[in-house]
């Protein structure tokens, strides 16, 4: 058959249909350097690609090797929080472990009838990584998830018990207890291996029902139900696959759920759970195992992924607004399987707690701690009986000691100065140019409040008294080098 050109174009456009079948079939291509997310590359040669990206972000926060201090021993490492004094509640196993033999197939506890973990559970270290406090022996088997709420409140989950604990401030003993001991469930009164919790300021809190039931529930501060929503079934973004960790933006509105066998972080209204809106990335993989969360630079996500997914193993910072991974972190080398992640309120200090091997590790990020501190350093704090001026404040002693020295009366002469012009200039242009101005008066009484603001006097305000009226002080130009 000759070919011409009514029949060449038709067989570009089916040749050209074949080749995309072909480069979809194979595997979904990412501009830029031809990776992809699926098996198009062999393992080895895609973790080299992905690594290849990775090495583009940058290398923050940094790993501060040598921590915590040698003398404090940890078992498999769960949860981390960090209490409203900056210190850092580590929740580890201490003698037990979850393996393939902790539970039966229908999630029963394989250790029942024995006793709970003798051991402290909870470490309270400092910033050094030194041991301060420990506590929680004989009240655990399997602990999982720790947080502390506004209120110093200490959270915990149990998947063997099956339980979520509440440990007011300061105290050892639980206030309150949620969950049947050692009876899985999915109704209202029962959880099947929960996982994590969050606290809204108000008292509200969260739980993440995680391993079997796949959804989040909302209470009420004394333990009622408010709303919950999750499934494991379906292809909608309510879906889940194991609600591993929590988080909160608050001033967003927004509790946020690290998906973990779906990889992404899955974002929900804190007020009626709708969904909003989800975080991924290849780059990351299929896994990701928790989440935290810090309001600086309008935002950002710190979150660990975990082995299995090909990817490497490693800390990974998002920034909220766009969605763009933007930092990426680990100790030298990777992680091996790290369970948890928290971060400070600035972000400065991030710690993430690993199951094998035993560890908790800390990274600083100088830049946004440099920022923190200089925050600090302006910060106007103003001191009791102290005069409000433009510069360092002064003690109410030594400027009112100036106001009645020779300065102060050369200062008051001025005033009287001004106060006689003003006087006579008014009673020469009569009541039209005194309503003008505003000058006031109140039986034979000349005010010069206006006078001394168009002169840029400022009110100087004394917390010493409530009767005796402030006087009324120059703007101190700030020093050249304030």
């Amino acid at each position: 058959m000759r070919l011409t050109i009514n029949t060449f174009i038709p067989a570009c456009k089916i040749l050209f249909l074949l080749l995309c079948v072909i480069n979809t079939t194979c595997g979904r291509q990412f501009p830029g350097n031809g990776y992809s997310l699926e098996s198009f590359y062999p393992a080895e040669v895609q973790y080299e690609q992905i690594k290849k990206a990775l090495s583009l972000l940058e290398p923050a926060p940094q790993w501060v090797p040598n921590w915590p201090d040698s003398s404090v021993k940890l078992g498999q490492v769960s949860g981390v929080a960090i209490d409203n004094t900056g210190q850092l509640l580590v929740f580890h196993r201490a003698s037990n472990v979850w393996d393939e033999n902790t539970f039966t197939l229908k999630n029963v506890y394989n250790g029942i009838g024995t006793e709970p973990i003798p051991h402290p559970t909870i470490l309270v270290l400092n910033d050094t990584g030194e041991l301060l406090d420990m506590w929680g022996q004989n009240m655990f088997y399997i602990p999982h998830g720790i947080t502390v709420d506004h209120a110093g409140n200490v959270w915990t989950t149990d998947v063997a018990l099956h339980q979520v604990f509440k440990f007011e401030a300061g105290k050892r003993n639980y206030s309150m207890v949620l969950g049947q001991r050692f009876e899985p469930g999915s109704n209202n009164y029962k959880f099947c291996k929960p996982s994590a919790v969050a606290v809204l300021k108000n008292g509200d809190f969260f739980v993440a029902d995680g391993y079997c039931n796949h959804r989040i529930i909302k209470f009420a501060p004394d333990g009622t139900i408010i709303l919950q929503w999750g499934t494991a079934k379906g292809d909608s973004p309510f879906v889940m696959n194991v609600p591993h960790a929590l988080a909160l933006a608050e001033e967003r509105g927004l509790v946020l759920v690290a998906d973990r066998e779906r990889g992404r972080v899955a974002a929900f209204r804190a007020d009626n759970g709708s969904y909003a809106t989800a975080y991924r990335s290849w780059l990351i993989g299929g896994r990701l195992f928790s989440v935290a969360y810090s309001p600086v630079h309008g935002g950002r996500l710190y979150v660990v992924n975990g082995p299995g997914s090909m990817v490497p193993v490693r800390g990974y910072v998002i920034d909220f607004t766009t969605g763009k991974l933007i930092q990426t972190f680990a100790p030298d080398g990777d992680f091996s399987n790290p369970h948890d992640i928290v971060t400070s309120p600035s972000g400065d200090k991030v710690y993430v707690a690993e199951l094998n091997p035993f560890k908790v590790y800390k990274f600083i990020d100088e830049v946004l701690g440099n920022e923190t501190r200089e925050e600090k350093a302006n910060v106007h704090v103003k001191p009791t009986a102290t005069i409000e001026v433009y510069g360092s404040p002064v003690p109410m002693g030594e400027e009112w000691d100036w106001w009645r020295g020779a300065a102060g009366g050369a200062g008051a002469a001025a005033l009287l100065a001004l106060a006689a012009f003003a006087l006579l200039r008014a009673r020469n242009t009569g009541r039209k140019g005194v309503t003008r101005r505003r000058w006031e008066y109140g039986q034979g009484e000349f005010k010069l409040r206006r006078l001394l603001e168009r002169r840029r006097f400022t009110r100087v305000h004394s917390d010493d008294s409530d009767d005796e009226p402030a006087p009324m002080l120059p703007h101190h130009h700030p020093p050249a080098n304030a």
